[in-house]
């Protein structure tokens, strides 16, 4: 296994067990929307990781996007408080999203 998939499925676990905090705990529509879309994007951090091995630009573009977007929907929320919560999920799939995009593609054989 190589490390961008370890650190993207460690970080898409963390952002779902961070989201699914929130909804539990949401005093409001917003927090639950915002753990509702939390969660959302960390699955697809997963899925990202799951397919880095072979569609890696894709898979790393699926990572960064993914941090990105759970970045942007924490403050949607109306607080900045509920952010603590989703960054190390943040972190990691930033990371395996950057080591992917940075890794070497394989050269194919022809002959």
């Amino acid at each position: 296994m190589k490390r961008s998939f370890i650190i993207g499925v460690i970080g898409g676990f963390l952002g779902l067990i961070a989201a699914l905090f929130i909804i539990i705990t949401a005093t409001s529509n917003d927090l639950t929307l915002s753990g509702v879309q939390a969660a959302l994007f960390s699955s697809m951090g997963l899925m990202g990781a799951a397919i880095s091995a072979n569609e890696t630009r894709f898979a790393g573009w699926m990572l960064l996007s993914s941090a990105i977007w759970i970045l942007i929907t924490a403050p949607l929320a109306g607080t900045l408080t509920i952010i603590y919560l989703y960054i190390p999920g943040i972190i990691c799939l930033a990371v395996a999203g950057l080591l992917v995009l940075l890794e070497k593609e394989p050269e194919e054989k022809t002959q």
